[in-house]
């Protein structure tokens, strides 16, 4: 398969050349059956189009010439397929993809292909490649999800490629080389911008590192000491003390409880007060804005999870809410140390890199320098070409 979408049958009239007709001309020359060459536009209906196909997967044309548009999609003629040639720069990537979708196909059956791409010397193909590369590039930093990448350059600004076409034009390697070192300074600031945006990341990250750990640390300590205070209340070990009344049953103590909770006095809402007792802690009630009631071990750890006291709470279920509490203190405990191992594992790495300075900043200097003297250089001769005309 060749693509072009430039020089089609269409050219023809007005231009008085096609490069599809010279590419077939030439291939007759050279022993190839012209019955063995095909083009794409030639076929416009679906059922000489797939007439078309099926010759290709069989083998009787074996070189099938079209453009993006007329080719790029709804082609499967990739059945012998060996080789696909670009002969033009399309406009998009995702033409490319297109083109090479025709080939790099499931039914292919050849175990290697090949793909060409041409590019003519001192002509406007390889700044066209050149643009469809960053558009390529653009596309992947956007579609890769890569945090990393803070700004991503407009691949397709018609500004740029107006200049790249003004240099190409104008003969002047001056000009050649501005429209490159602009796009490197373009490039090396973006990089750099990049930079500073990485290091003002990083210095939050070793902020909220440093509040992670030292959080951790101290709800680890608070953990421990309330690990050393609490009573075992297990199987036959329960006993729990409601007001001044002391109960080994469970339910008993869970209707003492709720009892106690109901005939409470509404309170200013955020004030606790000490109801009862169970493993060594004392169990605070405290009155929520919405003139509910809330449990709460008194413990040194003073951001512990509140215990829920709906109304429909059973005597049995609410003591093994509290029950529950008290055994979860192990688990607490194995988190903070896990959070303070995590973040004493990635913190001196951020600590590290924390003002590294841009690593480009000379190259940026240098192509700064080189514009400067293209600059004046060209600004020289601009008085002499006037004088001339």
């Amino acid at each position: 398969m060749i693509f072009s979408d430039l020089g089609t049958l269409a050219a023809e009239e007005t231009r008085g050349f096609s490069a599809y007709r010279w590419i077939k001309d030439s291939l007759v020359a050279r022993g190839v059956p012209a019955s063995q060459i095909a083009f794409m536009q030639d076929h416009k209906k679906s059922s000489a189009k797939q007439r078309l196909f099926n010759a290709v997967n069989g083998g009787q044309v074996r070189i099938l010439i079209g453009s993006s548009e007329t080719m790029g999609t709804g082609v499967n003629a990739q059945r012998r397929l060996k080789a696909l040639h670009h002969l033009d720069v399309p406009w998009l990537p995702s033409q490319i993809e297109q083109r090479e979708g025709r080939i790099e196909r499931q039914g292919n059956e050849n175990e290697e292909i090949e793909l060409y791409a041409y590019a003519t010397k001192r002509s406007v193909d390889a700044t066209g490649w050149q643009i469809l590369e960053r558009k390529a590039r653009f596309i992947d930093a956007a579609m890769s999800g890569d945090r990393s990448v803070r700004r991503i350059e407009d691949a397709g600004s018609q500004a740029n490629q107006f200049a790249l076409a003004k240099a190409i034009a104008s003969g002047d390697e001056r000009l050649m080389r501005k429209a490159g070192i602009a796009s490197e300074i373009a490039r090396l600031e973006r990089l750099r911008d990049s930079h500073f945006d990485d290091q003002f990341a990083i210095r939050r990250r070793i902020g909220s590192g440093e509040k992670q750990l030292e959080d951790a640390t101290r709800r680890s300590a608070a953990i421990t000491q309330d690990l050393a205070r609490r009573i075992p209340t297990r199987g036959d070990a329960f006993t729990m003390t409601v007001g001044e009344q002391r109960f080994a049953e469970r339910k008993a103590a869970g209707i003492a409880l709720i009892a106690h909770i109901r005939k409470m006095k509404p309170q200013k809402p955020g004030s606790t007060a000490p109801i009862a007792a169970i493993g060594g802690f004392a169990i605070l009630a405290r009155t929520t804005y919405f003139d509910d009631i809330e449990l709460r071990l008194d413990r040194a750890l003073k951001s512990s999870d509140a215990i829920d006291c709906e109304k429909d709470v059973t005597p049995l279920g609410l003591v093994s809410r509290l029950e529950s509490a008290l055994g979860r203190f192990e688990v607490e405990l194995a988190e903070e140390r896990r959070t303070v191992a995590e973040v004493s594992n990635w913190l001196p790495g951020f600590r590290a890199r924390l003002g590294d300075a841009f690593p480009h900043e000379a190259e940026l200097e240098e192509r700064r320098a080189e514009m400067a003297e293209l600059d004046a250089s060209l600004a020289a001769t601009a008085p002499e070409s006037n004088a001339a005309a």
